[in-house]
């Protein structure tokens, strides 16, 4: 039965530390009250916010031929480190229904953001 409790805490604190750890990466774009406001009156935004710290956009290999081809398509934006990208930090806005394209300074790499509809989708898979 010890067991069974000790086991038990151990899996309750894990947990708690990692709800915390996707609070403090929402907490770049919201504060304390809106996390809070959010995890219990609006859930599923919520699951939506936590979803989009590491979901919301995708790195991809793009091209000089095709960026120059098509300057107008691409914006551009500063990465200090492509491993570790909370998607709040880029102070990015997700458009409804639109991907955005943006070439990563000093690469020749595109950070592609999903749109809203996108990221529905594949929350509710």
């Amino acid at each position: 039965m010890k067991k069974l409790i000790v086991l038990f805490s151990i899996f309750l604190i894990s947990g708690t530390a990692f709800s915390q750890k996707n609070d403090k990466a929402l907490l770049v774009k919201y504060t304390k009250e809106e996390v809070k406001i959010m995890k219990t009156e609006q859930p599923e935004e919520y699951k939506y916010a936590k979803y989009c710290v590491n979901n919301a956009f995708y790195i991809g290999e793009g091209s000089k031929d095709k960026i120059n081809a098509n300057p107008s398509k691409f914006g551009s934006i500063t990465l200090k480190n492509l491993d570790n990208i909370n998607f709040y930090d880029l102070k990015l806005d997700i458009k409804e229904d639109d991907y955005q394209s943006f070439v990563i300074e000093g690469t020749t790499k595109i950070l592609i953001v999903k749109s809203r509809t996108h990221i529905l989708r594949e929350l509710n898979k």
